[in-house]
């Protein structure tokens, strides 16, 4: 349980990687020159959720999911960069901001809401490769 609000978060931010077609429903849009594969680092600032959780993820075509992960996404990241969203994984949300650069880094905010567990963080994103 402790897991899935930085999974949630992974997802969203760089929102994402392509996978088969029964990882995540894609609903968000990611502008092309954001596209590569990505490190995500999820850190846990209050409540019970691990410490610091590490994701590599992948953009392909504006199109942003995790493989493997029956999630729900539904924002994405605008043509300047702002990361707006909010990840579905069960009853766990977690909306999530921050901003990503072409350039290839970005940080932001995470939280959990209506599931069990309350936990917040950050988050940082970095061009893998």
């Amino acid at each position: 349980m402790a897991r899935t609000p930085l999974l949630i978060l992974a997802a969203a931010l760089t929102v994402g990687a392509l996978s088969p077609a029964n990882a995540a429903t894609k609903k968000v849009r990611v502008p092309n020159q954001y596209d590569g594969s990505w490190t995500i680092v999820a850190t846990t600032a209050a409540g019970p959720c691990s410490a610091s959780t590490s994701y590599h993820v992948q953009i392909k075509d504006s199109d942003a999911s995790l493989p493997g992960e029956d999630i729900d996404i539904d924002g994405g990241v605008s043509a300047g960069g702002a990361v707006q969203a909010t990840i579905t994984s069960g009853a766990n949300k977690v909306p999530i901001a921050g901003s990503l650069t072409a350039q290839g880094s970005g940080s932001g905010t995470w939280r959990t809401s209506g599931g069990l567990v309350e936990c917040s963080g950050s988050w940082t994103a970095k061009r893998a490769g």
